[in-house]
Order: structure tokens, then sequence, then C-alpha cells
């Protein structure tokens, strides 16, 4: 390959996560020596070391960053803690100097990645004007929510590097090590030479997509330095490579050869995203259908979760114990985590622990006064008596019966899913299932899979719950990116076999432009007619579909091309349309504006003009270029998805 498209010397993945975000990278010369020279970092907290932190983020009283991951999460449970004192102990002094200010003032933000998706499906307001709720309930831009928390991983990853040294240098290999827990967050000298993936869910919008590469740039990223990757596809790439690697009696080793398929079902905490392939020939990987999936996950038992105590306590007094006991709330949440990963190990007549709810229970018998055992008494009048029980300040649930109630019905959802895809005669046959992300760990939904397709093989790899952090790094490192270098600076990718390992993705719907065409009685609505500058009688709004649902996206190969004339304009806006279903024109239901091409004129000429814009698809995000006819400039245009 040409020197000037040379790879990356530093790829470095952000999985952003519902429940848990964290990084992975690797060296150019680690990965050209062994491809899973991966490293990643380990988060600590008081409890545990981890390879992801909380998804979790904390803003001051003046909306300022605070923290992020277990530090946000430490810092707001001081802030609890300190509030819960003042309100006990009158000679406190609020007004002292150097006070923080109440809890009440401060932002703390978790889980919110799946606002975007939730946004989207509701149609509700355009991305960038999306506020998200703290947990006081005082609101921020989504957008500044989400660049401090990728500002925080991108600026730590950085400091690292600046912290390490270079313990081994033999002209083959580079390794950085650190000894430093909390890294600076000035500018690294490697910033140039760092590839910066970003991972999204592959089911998600072009809108949420470009949301995401906006605020990655606002968080100090380049544009040029950052590329998004689909969450299950990365997971598929890791998987491959481990099983191409390893030599082993692992089921995964035997199925990953050309001619060879598999089903990726990634379980994260906000969404199911499910994905199929075939490999082929140079071990590329063809997608047998268009990705899939529900917003359900991990963080839906957590909802269930809630509903319970809701119906147990009151929602109202639930809400109070929540906002005026948060550091209590915060440690019942933290024991809810624990006992999560540990449901369907157990006997099912066992009785699970969780504690921290004295305060809880404390307010339910006041607003029960004249109640004795008032906790108890409600638990008899729903009659769950033998399946739950409370003693200050524990509450102990019937393992069975907790399962049923907060775990079944979200995968049973995911199984329904799974069940309707293999309906599909491009999937029918897929005998290899790969469950990962952090909600595969649950045994419960393992079993339940195994149950409903008894004769798939259902594996859980060993790397499942980093597989979309570790994929994402491989994916940085692949042939695709030098294609997409070549592909955004006007170059023809004439031999695709230059590019080896490269994924063949299918559309997830129907793509197309607003034409024009002369208007014919009969034929055309009425509502799209009518006279233009030169008379003539012309139908507007037609969808004129240039890619359709289902149908295979080649890099370098599924471009569309169109020549369309400027009238008087520095900047001509062409309009992208979307539909779920086949339709004809651009205001049918299910066909929606997604946005615009933005072609810039090159010079000040007032002249008509014309220019050719090229849409390549069969990337991870959609690509424009743009020539102009007359001076044969090309360039790279923008689409904008958010306006």
């Amino acid at each position: 390959m040409d020197e000037h498209f040379s790879p990356w010397p530093v790829v470095c993945a952000i999985d952003f996560g519902t429940t848990y975000s964290g990084y992975a990278y690797s060296m150019r010369p680690d990965y050209e020596r062994h491809p899973l020279n991966i490293e990643s970092y380990q988060w600590h907290s008081k409890e545990m070391t981890t390879l992801k932190t909380p998804t979790t983020i904390l803003f001051d009283k003046a909306g300022n960053f605070h923290s992020f991951g277990y530090e946000a999460e430490k810092k707001y449970a001081e802030l609890a803690e300190r509030a819960q004192e003042e309100d006990g102990d009158e000679s406190v002094d609020s007004d002292d100097e150097n006070d923080e200010g109440k809890i009440a003032e401060w932002l703390y933000f978790r889980r919110f990645k799946m606002k975007l998706y939730r946004n989207y499906l509701m149609q509700k307001r355009k991305l960038k004007f999306l506020k998200l709720s703290a947990e006081n309930g005082k609101k921020l831009l989504a957008f500044k929510v989400f660049s401090e928390a990728i500002k925080f991983l991108k600026n730590h990853f950085e400091g690292l590097l600046k912290k390490s040294t270079v313990t081994e240098h033999d002209g083959h290999s580079n390794r950085f090590y650190s000894s430093a827990e909390n890294a600076e967050s000035s500018e690294s000298p490697w910033s140039d030479d760092i590839l910066w993936v970003l991972t999204v869910p592959a089911i998600w919008s072009d809108q949420a997509k470009q949301f995401m590469r906006e605020a990655a740039i606002q968080a100090g990223i380049k544009d040029n330095n950052l590329v998004l990757a689909l969450e299950p596809e990365s997971a598929a790439l890791l998987c491959k490579q481990l099983a191409l690697i390893k030599r082993t009696d692992d089921i995964s080793v035997r199925t990953f050869k050309p001619g060879n398929k598999f089903m990726v079902v990634d379980c994260g905490g906000g969404t199911v995203d499910v994905t199929s392939y075939c490999v082929e020939d140079g071990q590329s990987l063809r997608e047998l259908h268009c990705a899939s999936g529900k917003n359900v996950g991990g963080t839906n038992v957590d909802d269930l979760f809630f509903e319970l105590l809701n119906d147990i306590f009151g929602e109202k007094i639930v809400n109070e114990f929540k906002n005026n006991s948060p550091s209590d709330w915060l440690e019942m949440w933290r024991g809810f985590e624990v006992n999560k990963r540990n449901i369907g190990h157990n006997n099912p007549d066992e009785l699970i622990t969780f504690s921290h709810f004295n305060m809880l229970f404390e307010k339910f018998k006041k607003a029960n006064k004249s109640r004795e055992n008032s906790v108890k008494i409600r638990l008899q009048e729903m009659e769950l008596s033998n399946k739950i029980k409370c003693k200050d300040p524990k509450l102990r649930i019937k393992e069975s019966y907790f399962t049923d109630t907060v775990f079944a019905g979200p995968i049973k959802d995911i199984v329904k899913h799974l069940k309707n895809l293999f309906t599909e005669k491009e999937v029918e046959d897929i005998d290899i299932i790969l469950l990962v992300g952090g909600f595969s760990e649950c045994p419960m939904l393992l079993k339940e899979i195994q149950m409903e397709f008894p004769n798939k093989a259902i594996v859980n790899p060993r790397e499942g719950s980093t597989a979309v952090m570790k994929g994402a790094v491989l994916f940085g490192h692949s042939a695709e990116i030098i294609a997409r270098k070549r592909i955004e600076q006007g170059h023809q990718l004439d031999n695709f076999s230059e590019f080896p390992n490269c994924v063949v993705r299918r559309s997830g719907g129907y793509y197309g432009v607003a034409a024009d065409l002369p208007f014919v009685d009969g034929e055309h609505p009425l509502v799209c007619k009518y006279t233009n500058e030169e008379g003539k009688t012309i139908c507007s709004g037609i969808f004129d579909c240039l890619i359709k649902r289902n149908q295979e996206l080649e890099i370098g190969k599924t471009s569309i091309e169109k020549t369309f004339r400027s009238f008087n304009s520095s900047l001509i806006s062409v309009e992208i349309y979307h539909s779920n279903r086949e339709v004809q024109y651009c205001h049918e239901e299910g066909c929606e504006k997604i946005g615009h091409i933005l072609v810039r004129v090159s010079d000040d000429s007032r002249d008509k003009r014309l220019f050719k814009f090229k849409l390549h698809f069969g990337f991870t995000e959609i690509i424009a270029t743009a020539i102009d006819l007359k001076t044969h400039e090309l360039w790279k245009a923008k689409l904008d998805f958010l306006s």
C-alpha cells in the first residue's frame, strides 16, 4: 500500500457503554506481531478492580465537569453522606467559604447512553437540543454530558501514554506500561498518531451516530483521527481472531473457517444488538442479514427491580428515599449489581439479601404511623410474605420470585427477538450463537437461549464482556481504515483484494434523495405539483431510492453518483431520506428526512454550476464526496444528520 496511507501507529478504542465504559489499545508493531496484543486499563474502586468503570459522570454546582466512573460515584456518595450529617446536626455551618455546596446543587448522571436511542424512537426533538435529567432532576444538554465523558476517557489514555516508559524497543515492539492510577489530562505527544475508535450500537440511527462523532470532536478528538465501530461487529472481529489463534478443542476453533456462519448476540446494559456473518476467503466477514435489535438489556432488569420497590413501598416514598438519602440509595444499587451477577447460580428457594434499606423502611413507617410493623403488613396484603422478608436494614427476596419478577421479562424479550430472526431465510441455518456483552454473563439468559435453541451451539467466549472493546481495536488496525482514507481523498479502490479482512455489511433501511420529475396528470398526486422558474409543471418530492433495505454494501463498490445544478448559491444542500419500507414519495408515512449533504461552491461565481456528489455506502458511516465539474476540484462533503 502507498506510504501516504500508512496505518496508524496507535489505536485506542473507547467502549462507551450504558452501564460501564472503558478503553483498550495497541501499538501497530504489537498488532503486526500478534493481533491480540491488546492492553486494557484496570479501574479501581474501594471494593474491586475491573476492566471498565461505571458510566457515571458528576458536574459541580457551576455545571463544570468534576469526575467520571468510580471517582464520580465516590464523590457523590461523600456529598450525600455530608448532606445526611448536616440534616442531623444544626451546628454545621453551611456558609463555610470552602463549602462545595449542597448535593442538590450537583448534577450526577448515570446510564444516560440509551437516551439517544429512546429519543429517536419517540421522534422527539433533534438530538442536539436533547437535555438529560440528573439524579436531582436538574437538566443539562446531552451533548455536554457525552462530550465530557468522552473527553475524560481520551485524556486518561493520553495521560497514561505520557506517564509510560518504553520498556521494550527492539525494532519490532513498543509496549507501554504505566504505574499511574490517575493519569494527567494534558495533551500527549502521541495525539496525532492515535486513531480513536468509538463504539456504537449497530441499530442506532445515522443521527445518533453523528451525535457521538460530534461529541467526540468537541472532546478534543480530531475528525480525521476518529472512526465509529459497530458494537456486535467489533465483537465478531475479536471472536474470529480468537478462533484463529488459540488451538484448543473449543467449538469456536472449528467454526471460523471460510464458508462457516455464526451469529453474534451482543447483550449490553441498554440494548441487544444482533448480527450474523459468513466467513469469506481471506477471513473477511460477510453480513448475512442487516443488524437488528431491541432496547432491552441489563438496565431493564434494574427498572423492574425499581418497579417492585414502588409496588411495595409506594412511588412517592421510594423517590423521597432516592432524593433525600442518596448515599444509602447508591449503596443499595451497588449491592443490587453484585446480586445480579449471581442470579442463577443459587438454589431457587434461597433468599437473596439486599442491604441499606433501613432509611426506606423508616420513611415507610413514618408514612404509616397507625400501623405497627407496617412493611410486614404491606407484604401480607400483597400476598408476598412467603417470598419477601424484611428486617432492618435488609430486604430478603426468594430467588425464584426475584427471577420471575425482575429477570424473566427482559430475557423472554431477547429470546423472542432471536426466534423471530431465525425465521429469516438468510440466517435460519446458522448453528453457532456467540453471546457477548455484560448481560451475556447472566446464567439465566444463557440457560433460556440453550433451552429455546437446543440444536445450536451457544458459546459464551472468555473475552465476552470485553469483546466489543478489544474487537474495536482490531477494527482500528484493519485495512478498512486505509480504504476509508483513500476514498475520502478521492482515490478509486480498483482492487478490492488489497483490503483483506474487511466486512461486507447490509443496509438497515431504504436510503434515497428527493427528486423532481415532469408532472403527469392521473399518475402524480396534486400535493406534489408545482411550476418551476422555467414555467414547467413539476412533481416534487419523489423518493429516488439509492439503497434498499438488506442490500449488500461492499466497500469501494457500493457507491451512488448524482449530478445536480447549483442556482446562484455558494452552499448547496441535497436532502437525504430514510424509510423502513418501500415508498414512492418522500412525504409518505415511515419516510423521513434524516439529513442533507452540504456542498460548498469553490469560488464566488454566481453562474449555474454542475456538481456531482457521490455517496459511499459500506462503511460504519455513510461517506459523501463532491466534485465541481467546472474546476474538477474534489472534496469530502459534509453529511449533516443533526440539523
